[in-house]
């Protein structure tokens, strides 16, 4: 008996019994793809007597599930009562030849690398190790008389929403830029994502005199010019200048500069005067009422970046006057991400300033704001309040924004 802890260990002793055993009964919770023992799973498919497989959380991946779809050795447990959690791996030659995994770690990626895990392997060998095979061969028995198998309407039906969980799942697990290697603040430990409403509103009303009713009049002109010029390209040039955060002849009226001021980015500048189509374009994929996905953003972003395909100096990461741009269409939504709270922004998030793309943008600014306390559950006591909730993702630069 051997009480195993360390993830490359658990990996190692994985790979060696799937090789030296010529039959598989187990049951786990979840399922990946991805790892070396699934790579030598799918290679030794022959040996598989009796898997199963639960699906909570929609945790196992649909490509393990039609890695399997065929065989007759694969069960799932769809939907059980309570959580079907157990991991029994039996790896089974004859009655004096057996080893028995029984932990924590799932047939996951995950599970054979970076997780924390804690596995107990039993062999033949061990006192008392006829009874532990009788009992893990009859508990492995009664799942699988509980499971069922999948068909492909089903399997479809199921990618869809293992797809649609994803972000549910990044979101609780801390880590909303799965390319990151950075080790986010676990959410309950970022302040500003706990932050109430009320507590979010004395924020924003704490920035030097009449700064709240300045802001309010910057969103609700942008609005109005939005609501009545259909697109973008379609409005005067002060009014594209003005959304756009540049120098406009509105200004003796309006502060235009609050939530971004574009005014040093000569490229975007020039763009905007000459009314770029795809400016226009990109800002099209974004509807001004309704629900708005990381699909309207990425399809934002793949037509925004066009504009600047011929630009004299290559432009990477034109993020401020991209974010500058949705903050004036959905205000409720985007917030401008710019050299003016970058700094206090990430800092207050736990998050490194390099990460922030307008490739990640929605997954490291966006999905963290749609969590927190004051966005996801306003409580406006007057109208003010209330005009600032439908705007309150754009208001989240009064936290941080820095005069230069």
């Amino acid at each position: 008996m051997k009480l195993i802890t360390k993830s490359g260990q658990i990996k190692t002793i994985f790979l060696d019994l799937l090789s030296n055993y010529q039959q598989y009964f187990w049951t786990t919770a979840w399922a990946g793809v991805g790892s070396e023992p699934y790579n030598d799973l799918k290679r030794l498919r022959k040996r598989i007597r009796k898997i199963v497989v639960g699906l909570h959380f929609y945790q196992t991946h649909p490509d393990f599930i039609e890695q399997f779809l065929e065989h007759d050795g694969l069960r799932f447990i769809k939907q059980p009562e309570g959580t079907f959690h157990p991991k029994l791996f039996l790896f089974y030659n004859s009655e004096d030849d057996w080893a028995l995994l029984i932990g924590s770690n799932n047939f996951t990626n995950e599970g054979f690398t970076r997780n924390t895990e804690a596995t107990v392997m039993i062999k033949a060998s061990d006192p008392g190790s006829q009874q532990m095979l009788k009992d893990a061969r009859t508990f492995i028995d009664s799942q699988w008389d509980a499971a069922t198998k999948f068909d492909k309407n089903e399997l479809a039906n199921y990618r869809i929403m293992w797809k649609n969980q994803q972000r549910k799942i990044q979101s609780i697990s801390g880590h909303y830029n799965s390319g990151s290697t950075h080790i986010p603040k676990p959410a309950y430990k970022v302040g500003v994502m706990i932050m109430s409403w009320e507590a979010f509103m004395k924020k924003v009303r704490s920035e030097r005199k009449h700064a709240m009713n300045d802001r309010l009049d910057v969103i609700e002109l942008a609005s109005e010019f939005f609501i009545k010029g259909g697109a973008f390209k379609d409005l005067e040039a002060d009014e594209r200048k003005f959304i756009a955060g540049l120098p406009n002849n509105l200004a003796q009226n309006y502060d235009w500069g609050y939530f971004g001021s574009m005014k040093g980015f000569g490229a975007f500048s020039k763009e905007i005067n000459q009314n770029n189509a795809f400016i226009s374009q990109a800002l099209d994929q974004i509807p001004l009422k309704g629900e708005i996905t990381k699909s309207h953003y990425t399809a934002f972003i793949k037509i925004f970046l066009k504009a600047f395909q011929k630009a004299v100096k290559k432009i990477e990461n034109p993020i401020g006057s991209a974010t500058r741009l949705l903050a004036m269409k959905r205000p409720d939504i985007f917030v401008c991400f710019d050299s003016k709270n970058r700094v206090l922004l990430c800092e207050h998030f736990g998050i490194k300033q390099s990460e922030v793309t307008v490739q990640s943008y929605w997954d490291v600014i966006i999905e963290r704001i749609q969590d927190s306390e004051w966005w996801s559950h306003p409580t406006p006591a007057s109208r003010d309040e209330m005009r600032v909730m439908e705007a309150r993702a754009a208001f989240f630069d009064a936290l941080y924004y820095e005069r230069g």
